[in-house]
């Protein structure tokens, strides 16, 4: 009978934990450049959690307005008007225009035709272009140049023509 041989077991190195300062600090540098809200991680049976930008907003406005349109007002406000919301197909920064310096992609009033670009989305450093799906006038821009937008949420509001 012939003897097997093992190799010898290589020592495996030290797993780096998650909750490490070091390790928090280089995940929210992450999710602050590519603009990301929330990341969750699961490794070597931790797991992490991390959201950001997600302040309480006032619920009412002295003038007793809510201070933000709820998802529900805003599909009223969509039924009543007849106008069609675009949304975010993505969660990443919401700009109106290609740069800075530039023009805005539109303005409310705006006549818009299908395949145009309304603005982009930046994500993990890649901007996406986000076009009108129909003919329309633009009747509202719902985010404000410059904000953490989610999957879903509505960017502007069309009047279909």
């Amino acid at each position: 009978m012939t003897s097997r041989r093992r190799a010898p077991a290589r020592p495996t190195p030290p797993a780096r934990a998650l909750l490490d300062p070091r390790e928090l600090k280089k995940l929210t540098a992450l999710m602050e450049e590519s603009g990301l809200v929330e990341l969750e991680i699961e490794s070597g049976g931790e797991r992490v959690r991390l959201v950001r930008g997600r302040l309480a907003a006032p619920a009412v406005e002295s003038v007793g307005t809510t201070a933000a349109p709820t998802r529900a007002v805003r599909r009223e406000a969509e039924l009543e008007s007849g106008a069609r919301a675009i949304t975010s197909p993505m969660v990443g920064t919401f700009h109106r225009a290609a740069a800075p310096e530039t023009p805005a992609f539109v303005e409310v009033g705006d006549v818009v035709e299908r395949g145009q670009v309304l603005c982009l989305i930046e994500a993990m450093k890649m901007m996406n272009e986000i076009e009108a799906e129909f003919r329309g006038r633009v009747a509202a821009i719902a985010v404000e140049n410059g904000r953490p937008v989610e999957y879903g949420e509505p960017l502007f509001l069309i009047e279909p023509l």
